[in-house]
């Protein structure tokens, strides 16, 4: 892969990022103007969850490579 190639998909891999960050700050947001600040613990609980599920399946296949 060359320079341009990774230089590319850096800025792709910063961009997604930008927008997850950018949807868990509406999330939070909306979630505070409804349930103060217990909505925001809510939400993060969540959003930790989902986290750690993706985790777990990438460790699982992980462990299946090995």
């Amino acid at each position: 892969m060359g320079c341009y190639e990774k230089v590319l998909d850096k800025i792709t891999m910063t961009e997604q990022r930008a927008k997850e960050r950018k949807a868990l700050w509406h999330a939070v947001s909306s979630s505070f103007g409804r349930e103060g600040a217990e909505g925001i613990s809510n939400e993060l609980t969540a959003e930790t969850e989902r986290l750690r599920e993706s985790f777990d399946v990438l460790l699982a296949k992980l462990n299946d490579m090995l």
